[in-house]
């Protein structure tokens, strides 16, 4: 029976998208039989905004300054005891939600949306980074705070209209995009092109541990689940680009399937977890 990409959840603008390991994510399926190039799109190299490469940046961007509250300030490293106090926190128009701790002090921290146009963090120690989001969909916004590698090396988070994902990165008491090769914010179709289906964090076959990945799930011409291609997405500095890729089973009812058309990472996902926009 003839294999077709689903086209109703999450893409990879360019042609990736992620969706993201849980609990019972995809790391633990079986290899299918059907090749990776079969279901990951190639890197396209266009002006199209947030349009993933495969070919790395040459250097990682200088991070630019962060919006503090009402002002601008460079970002500062975190101590031991976290980010220095700085910034007004949360304006009172904004929805938030405790989230990961961010910047390294042990204590959990606090994410906003406010008005759907401006994602923050206030952490646990007092320091509040900010920064506009630019997305085109009419859905209401919402957003993931996630540890990637699980050793929190990195800190992502990923903001959603229902239609698009953008991918943003918490570095030295900041909040900055992750840039592609082309300098441009890294970007994920929610099914719009049909190149993608989740966002997530899987080990892929042959790495050498837990990254940020892009999912796409085949379905049949019935509408079961196939297989999911998993493509890692490798965060350096303030940099984003695709790496790796896998293809494994994922027959409905699997982790691997259940989890291959949502935003996920770790035992965190969008629908439970993340912060959504009021209204």
């Amino acid at each position: 029976m003839r294999a077709r990409s689903a086209t109703t959840a999450l893409v990879l603008a360019g042609g990736l998208a992620l969706s993201a390991c849980s609990s019972s994510d995809d790391t633990s399926a079986s290899p299918a039989p059907a090749p990776s190039s079969a279901a990951v799109p190639s890197a396209a190299a266009t002006s199209t905004v947030g349009a993933p490469s495969s070919t790395p940046s040459a250097t990682t961007p200088a991070p630019p300054p962060v919006t503090t509250g009402s002002t601008s300030a460079t970002p500062v490293k975190p101590a031991a005891s976290g980010c220095a106090p700085t910034g007004g926190g949360a304006p009172a128009t904004s929805s938030t939600r405790e989230v990961i701790d961010v910047d390294g002090d042990g204590r959990r921290d606090t994410g906003w949306l406010d008005r759907g146009t401006t994602l923050g963090i206030t952490t646990a120690s007092g320091a509040t980074f900010s920064l506009p989001v630019d997305l085109a969909g009419g859905g209401s916004r919402s957003a993931l705070v996630a540890d990637p590698d699980g050793r929190g090396s990195t800190i992502a988070a990923l903001v959603s209209d229902g239609r698009t994902v953008e991918l943003f990165v918490v570095r030295n008491c900041g909040l900055f995009p992750a840039h592609n090769a082309q300098g441009e914010t890294y970007r994920f179709d929610l099914g719009l092109r049909g190149n993608g289906t989740g966002v997530g964090c899987s080990q892929v076959q042959g790495s050498s541990g837990r990254t940020l990945v892009g999912l796409n799930q085949r379905l049949d011409d019935s509408g079961q689940s196939v297989d999911v291609t998993r493509t890692q997405v490798l965060i350096e500095g303030t940099s984003a680009r695709n790496g790796a890729s896998d293809t494994v089973a994922a027959l409905p009812g699997s982790g691997a399937a259940d989890t291959a058309s949502g935003v996920t990472c770790g035992d965190l996902s969008m629908a439970t977890d993340g912060i959504r926009e009021r209204g």
